[in-house]
C-alpha cells in the first residue's frame, strides 16, 4: 500500500501546481495527483503501443507488396506516383491550332546534331547488321549522315543548299552519286531510299507550310490527324502523308505514296525527349519497301541549335571516287563489272 509520504515524495511537482478544491486538504489534493498520474502514463504507454503497432502494420504491408508475383515494389512505388504528361493537344483542336502548334516547336529547332547513333539495318544489300552513325541537320538543306562498322566509313549522305551526295560501301565502292535539288526531283528511279528534302521534313526542322497542307480527322481515331500534300519526288507526283499524336503534339510518322497509293518510304518517330527545351525523337525507323530496306535509328544524346562548321556540308569523300552526276546522264547509272 503506498502511503502519503510515498505519494508526496513522488509526485510533490503535480501536487505542488494542482489547484485546491472548496474544503478539500492537502491530503487528498496529492491523492488527486497521483491519480491524474497514472492516468497519464497509461495514456502514454497506450500511445506508445499504438504507434508500436501501425508501424509494424506498415512493415509488414510493405513486405507483403515486396513479394507481390510480377510487381516490385518499385515499379508499384512508380506507378502510383508518375502522372501521364499533360496533353499537347486536345481531341477537338482545330486545323490552325495543330499546324500552329507543330511549327511553333519546329521554329526553335534551327538545327541539331548527335554523335551517339546506333543503327540495325535490314533487308536486301544490308550492309552490316549492327552500325555507328553521326547526324547533323540544319535548316534549310544541310544535312550529313555517316555510318560506320569495323571496316570504317560504310555510307555518307549529304546535301547542302545547292546540291546532295550519296556513297555507300556495299554497292559500288568506287561510285559517288552527286545531284542538285533540282535535278533529283526530275530523275526517275534514281538509288537513292531516303529524298534529301522529304528527310529534311521528317528531322524537323522544315517547318510546314499550312497553306500546302489539308488537315484530315477520323472520328473512329479522334488523338490522331493527318496532313496531307502533294508534291512531285524523282519525276513523279506523291502525296505526303504526316501522322499527328495530338496527345503528344507530334509528328510520329511521315510518308510518300505514290500515285498508286503505294507506300515509297517512310519514317516513324518515337520515344520523344526534351533536348533544351524542346522534344525529340529518340527512335527513328525508315522503311523503304521498293528497295527492301529497313533501318532503326536509335539516338542518345542531342545538340540543339549547335554551332556546325560549314565543312560538315562539303562533300568529303576519297578523291579518286568517281563521281557521277545524276543532272547529265540518262537511261541509267553505269554498272560496275
Amino acid at each position: 500500500m503506498t502511503s502519503s509520504s510515498d505519494i508526496a515524495h513522488g509526485f510533490g511537482h503535480a501536487a505542488s501546481t494542482t489547484p485546491l478544491l472548496m474544503g478539500e486538504d492537502s491530503q487528498s489534493v496529492l491523492l488527486r495527483s497521483f491519480a491524474a498520474s497514472r492516468l497519464c502514463e497509461s495514456s502514454l504507454r497506450t500511445n506508445k503501443y499504438e504507434r508500436q503497432f501501425r508501424l509494424s502494420s506498415i512493415v509488414i504491408v510493405v513486405c507483403v507488396l515486396a513479394t507481390l508475383p510480377g510487381c516490385s515494389l518499385k515499379e508499384w512505388i512508380v506507378r502510383k506516383t508518375t502522372s501521364p504528361p499533360p496533353r499537347a493537344l486536345m481531341s477537338d483542336a482545330t486545323p490552325d491550332e495543330i499546324l500552329e502548334h507543330l511549327n511553333k516547336q519546329r521554329s526553335q529547332v534551327v538545327a541539331w546534331r548527335s554523335t551517339d547513333v546506333r543503327i540495325k539495318a535490314s533487308g536486301t544489300g544490308v550492309i552490316a547488321p549492327s552500325l555507328s552513325a553521326n547526324i547533323s541537320v540544319e535548316s534549310p538543306k544541310n544535312l550529313r549522315f555517316s555510318a560506320r562498322s569495323i571496316r570504317g566509313t560504310e555510307v555518307d549522305f549529304g546535301s547542302n543548299s545547292d546540291r546532295f551526295w550519296f556513297w555507300i560501301r556495299a554497292n559500288q565502292p568506287d561510285i559517288v552519286l552527286t545531284g542538285s535539288h533540282d535535278g533529283l526531283d526530275r530523275q526517275q528511279a534514281v538509288p537513292i531510299p531516303f529524298p534529301p528534302g522529304w528527310l529534311m521534313e521528317a528531322l524537323g526542322v522544315i517547318p510546314i507550310d499550312p497553306s500546302a497542307v489539308q488537315v484530315l480527322r477520323d472520328p473512329e481515331t479522334p488523338d490522331r490527324a493527318k496532313l496531307i500534300s502533294a508534291d512531285y519526288v524523282q519525276g513523279q507526283q506523291v502525296q505526303r502523308v504526316m501522322l499527328v499524336d495530338l496527345a503528344l503534339g507530334q509528328i510520329v510518322e511521315h510518308s510518300l505514296y505514290d500515285a498508286n497509293d503505294n507506300l515509297i518510304t517512310s519514317a516513324a518517330m518515337s520515344n520523344f525527349q526534351p533536348s533544351a527545351g524542346v522534344m525529340l525523337p529518340r527512335s527513328i525507323v525508315l522503311n523503304c519497301p521498293e528497295a527492301d530496306s529497313h533501318m532503326t535509328m536509335t539516338i542518345g544524346d542531342i545538340e540543339v541549335n549547335p554551332a556546325i562548321p560549314v565543312a560538315t556540308w562539303q562533300m568529303q569523300l576519297d578523291p579518286n571516287l568517281r563521281q557521277v552526276d545524276l543532272d547529265r546522264i540518262q537511261g541509267g547509272l553505269p554498272v560496275r563489272q
